[in-house]
C-alpha cells in the first residue's frame, strides 16, 4: 500500500502526474506524465534521449506527484529511486496500455501502443521510499 488508504486509492484512480527529476546541477527538473501501478511500484515511460531520461541515468533519485482532474485539492507526492528499464518489457508495457483508454485523455490504446513501442524507449519504474500529500474527501 502506498501511504494511507486514501492515498494509495486515490493513487489507483488516478493515471497521470508530474514526476520530478534532478539535473547535474542538482537543480529539480519537472515534467507531466502518464503513469501505472506494478503493486506499490509506478510506471512511466519515455525515451533515454529526453532530458528525463538522461538525468535518470545520471541520478535514480526521483519524486512523482500525481494529481487527479476530479480532484483538484488533492495529490499524493511519491518519493523514490527509479530504476531504468532498458528493454522496454512488454509485460510493462501492457501496464500503461491498461489505462490509455480514458475519457478525460484524446489518445488510444493504438496510437500509445506504438509510441511506447518504438526503438530507444524505455520504462522507468519508481520504488518508493517516502510518501506525502493530502486527499480531500470525495464529494
Amino acid at each position: 500500500m502506498l501511504g494511507s488508504v486514501e492515498q494509495d486509492e486515490f493513487v489507483t484512480r488516478s493515471i497521470i502526474a508530474i514526476v520530478t527529476t534532478l539535473r547535474v546541477d542538482g537543480s529539480p527538473s519537472s515534467s507531466m506524465v502518464s503513469f501505472a501501478r506494478l503493486g506499490d511500484h509506478l510506471l512511466f515511460t519515455t525515451t533515454m534521449e529526453r532530458a528525463k531520461g538522461k538525468m535518470l541515468s545520471n541520478d535514480p533519485r526521483a519524486n512523482m506527484t500525481v494529481l487527479n482532474p476530479h480532484e483538484p485539492w488533492s495529490f499524493v507526492t511519491v518519493e523514490g529511486a527509479v530504476t531504468i528499464h532498458s528493454d522496454n518489457p512488454v509485460e510493462l508495457q501492457q501496464l500503461i496500455l491498461g489505462g490509455s483508454d480514458h475519457p478525460d485523455y484524446p489518445w488510444t490504446r493504438t496510437e500509445v501502443g506504438k509510441m511506447i513501442s518504438a526503438p530507444g524507449r524505455a520504462m522507468f519504474e519508481l520504488v518508493p521510499n517516502r510518501v506525502s500529500g493530502v486527499v480531500m474527501p470525495r464529494a
